[in-house]
């Protein structure tokens, strides 16, 4: 059997992990194949949540209210914020253009339902956040704790998101 097909079912017989070959050469070309399986992590996005088109909406409101950068990729942005499942070919993550606080909230009200119903903990928002978001100069962002902040940004972004 050929050594691509060997690796192929070893591959499928392991569902998220990969094989990887590594070949020797010992003495008079004697080969010796060795097979190390790696878990292959899926990048971490928030859970299934709303429409594929409340996800447009989203980016569209984002995006011309600069919260986050008019190039922003459509297709990230709705697998990583859990508005579609299916992961596109090149992921980025989320540049965050505004302030902590307005992000805290945005997820916060984006996510009512599901912290209300028990499905999701405000800890899981905290967990997920440096995963999907980063600042401007492309660190991972956590989030501010909880504050008052007034201004007609966090206004409209309250108006948006808003259950």
């Amino acid at each position: 059997m050929d050594k691509d097909k060997i690796l192929d079912k070893l591959s499928g017989l392991f569902n998220g992990m990969t094989v990887y070959q590594q070949n020797f050469v010992i003495g008079d070309n004697t080969e010796i194949i060795y097979q190390k399986v790696d878990r292959v992590e899926e990048p971490a996005h928030f859970p299934l949540n709303k429409t594929k088109d409340e996800g447009v909406a989203a980016h569209e409101f984002l995006t011309t209210g600069r919260y986050i950068p008019q190039d922003s990729a459509l297709d990230s942005f709705l697998y990583l914020l859990g508005y579609v499942e299916q992961r596109p070919k090149k992921l980025s993550a989320i540049m965050w253009l505004r302030t902590k606080e307005q992000l805290r909230v945005m997820l916060r009200l984006l996510f009512q339902s599901q912290i209300e119903g028990k499905q999701m903990k405000v800890a899981d928002l905290e967990r997920l956040t440096p995963k999907v978001f980063v600042n401007k100069e492309g660190k991972p962002l956590t989030l501010a704790k909880p504050s008052e902040e007034l201004s007609m940004e966090m206004t409209k972004l309250e108006d948006f998101f808003r259950p």
